[in-house]
């Protein structure tokens, strides 16, 4: 059944792909920060909560892991940089991909904090995709009906790749995956659905 499941999800994204269509966002993007980043902070009882930058401009800002380039966590300056240029395409597929956008972010920052996959590998990103899915469907202060699951789904197969390097951060169908397990499984045991994706 799950399985299922995911093969609908994907069959769902790759429609909408085709088309072309975009989503028509319903929360500003500063709006959909706040309560994304408050909402997960919550979750964890606001243990080792990251600082977020948000609106950063690409290059222009140097952290302590180097110039920021996209979207991405710092652990050295334990912080969240969340690019101008991925807000804009996060909202090419609607204001629910820029909560995901934020969520992966935010579980970045949690694998270092509690210690579970500190490495950065493919398997580390599938892992952050999938908590994202856990937390964004855990959230106390956002919903999230179909259309918003769809625009989420959709910017995980469009931000999938096939580098295989050290940049690589799975496949379309992967991450698609990985958020989709994460979302089911917070369906089944609320925040405690998070163990699905630590296993």
């Amino acid at each position: 059944m799950k399985h299922k499941v995911i093969a609908a999800q994907i069959a769902t994204v790759l429609c909408l792909l085709a088309s072309g269509s975009t989503a028509r966002a319903d929360m500003d993007a500063r709006s959909v920060a706040n309560h994304t980043f408050s909402g997960i902070r919550h979750l964890h009882g606001a243990q080792a909560t990251p600082r977020m930058y948000f609106g950063v401009r690409p290059g222009r800002l140097v952290s302590s892991c180097g110039r920021i380039t996209g979207s991405a966590y710092c652990p050295a300056d334990h912080a969240l940089f969340i690019t101008t240029d991925h807000i804009a395409v996060a909202y090419q597929h609607g204001d629910a991909a820029l909560a995901y956008v934020i969520a992966h972010e935010y579980a970045h920052a949690m694998q270092m904090a509690f210690g579970v996959m500190p490495r950065r590998t493919h398997l580390s990103e599938l892992q952050a995709d999938c908590l994202a899915g856990a937390y964004l469907r855990s959230l106390p202060n956002l919903a999230f009906d179909r259309s918003d699951i769809r625009e989420i789904a959709s910017l995980a197969y469009r931000l999938g790749d096939y580098t295989w390097g050290r940049a690589h951060h799975g496949t379309p169908r992967q991450r698609v995956k990985a958020v989709v397990r994460g979302m089911e499984a917070a369906d089944r045991a609320g925040l405690k659905g998070i163990r699905a994706c630590l296993s």
